[in-house]
């Protein structure tokens, strides 16, 4: 994979905001691609609160829409033991919080509610498909992530699929940890890697990892949540 050339680069898309400039500069002298899932091709964080909130709600514990926000990108698993620790000590799990969520989401899923592309990330991904290596590394449950890939049909345009259950990953963002198995099994140097995240934990690991590039998908002029805040706008 070190060998393949980098791809030439559109000039639509890839230049339509300065986060996309930069990209499209860092980009032409990459090896290898790296994508977060949820919040960055996924748009499943507004879903996910909905099922954060429930489970807490039944378990008795407190977690605002804002702190799940600053929180975004480290395991589920961790989150909850971080809210028992400060809020419960000693009455609850982790592992059983975690199943509650698991049940939570899974009703929500059986209501309609399913995640979409985002297109604007999942763009890129199409374009760099077979021009060089890509994976993803996500924080969230294996099964999610590959049923939600390919529901929306963008799982084969990957080479290596990582989370945080898999061997190598001992620690969740905002350790590196997931990033540095993710170029290893790409066989692709970190500094010839460009990371995707759109949470303040990813862009962080990606940092501590050494990619050549973080590219934070919130700045993208088409990521729905700025689409949502301009249509906002307009309406006032």
């Amino acid at each position: 994979p070190e060998s393949r050339e980098p791809a030439a680069v559109s000039k639509d898309k890839m230049t339509d905001c300065e986060e996309s400039r930069r990209l499209k500069e860092a980009i032409a002298s990459a090896h290898g691609l790296v994508f977060d899932c949820d919040g960055t091709l996924l748009d499943t964080m507004p879903i996910y609160y909905q099922s954060w909130k429930r489970s807490c709600d039944e378990v008795g514990l407190h977690f605002p829409v804002e702190r799940f926000y600053a929180k975004a990108g480290a395991p589920v698993k961790d989150i909850f033991q971080m809210l028992i620790d400060e809020q419960m000590p000693g009455k609850l799990t982790a592992e059983h919080c975690e199943e509650v969520k698991r049940r939570h989401h899974a009703q929500i899923e059986a209501d309609g509610q399913l995640a979409g592309p985002i297109d604007v990330v999942v763009d890129i991904c199409k374009r760099f498909h077979g021009t060089m290596p890509m994976a993803v590394a996500s924080s969230g449950w294996r099964d999610h992530v590959l049923s939600g890939l390919e529901r929306i049909g963008i799982l084969h345009l990957f080479d290596v699929v990582v989370t945080a259950c898999d061997d190598g990953v001992k620690k969740g963002k905002p350790a590196p940890d997931i990033f540095l198995v993710a170029a290893e099994r790409l066989g692709v140097c970190p500094t010839k890697c460009i990371g995707f995240e759109d949470a303040d934990f990813g862009m962080q690991a990606l940092k501590y990892a050494n990619y050549h590039y973080a590219s934070d998908v919130r700045l993208m002029h088409m990521y729905p949540r700025n689409v949502e805040k301009r249509q906002q706008q307009e309406q006032k």
